[in-house]
């Protein structure tokens, strides 16, 4: 059933959570640990309507976050590893930094907010990707890309819940929390990217 529902939330982050899904702080973690940021609207969802607060349901992505980063650590460190023996892989890792190096703010004294603004819109990956590249070590990496990740979060609760709230319908609800959590990080980006 729990894979299921995961297939099905990758193609529509608005499905209602089954019934059989597991409730309070297990079920809104689960949920917030789908990589892709998909899993926040049904996570904030499930968790205000069995009665879990704000401050409850981000230290539950907090936790999410440090499973992801045990998760995805190894993997950079096995895609390094693998960079140095096949080519290919070595010209998309170089073409990937240097993409998203472009969201580093000038001089290396911002690159913090460089990475927290990458993990904002791109994801914790992306950000401690960047971390690496510009010479941070691996706590202060994560550091950077979780606290960026969080903020990500703070604006899929706020406006999930605005909206869910505003429209009564936790379908609707969730679809219109996505949709703040993709249009306002391109927002930032490109305001960024034009010197902002």
């Amino acid at each position: 059933m729990i894979a299921e529902y995961l297939q099905r939330l990758a193609w529509d982050p608005t499905a209602p959570v089954p019934d059989g899904w597991p409730h309070g702080w297990w079920g809104v973690l689960l949920l917030f640990c789908i990589p892709g940021g998909t899993g926040i609207p049904p996570g904030v969802l499930l968790g205000s309507h069995d009665g879990l607060g704000p401050i409850v349901m981000s230290i539950l992505y907090f936790l999410s976050d440090i499973v992801l980063a045990c998760i995805f650590e190894p993997m950079l460190i096995a895609l390094a590893v693998l960079a140095r023996y096949l080519p290919f892989l070595s010209r998309v890792g170089t073409l990937l930094m240097a993409a998203i190096t472009r969201t580093m703010p000038a001089g290396s004294a911002s690159a913090p907010l460089g990475i927290a603004l990458t993990a904002f819109g791109a994801g914790l990956p992306f950000g401690r990707a960047l971390a690496a590249g510009a010479g941070f070590g691996l706590v202060s990496s994560w550091l950077f890309t979780i606290a960026g990740d969080m903020v990500y979060f703070g604006l899929g609760l706020a406006s999930t819940l605005w909206f869910d709230n505003l429209l009564g319908d936790a379908r609707t609800a969730a679809f219109a929390g996505l949709g703040v959590m993709i249009v306002v990080p391109a927002l930032i980006r490109r305001w960024h990217a034009r010197g902002g």
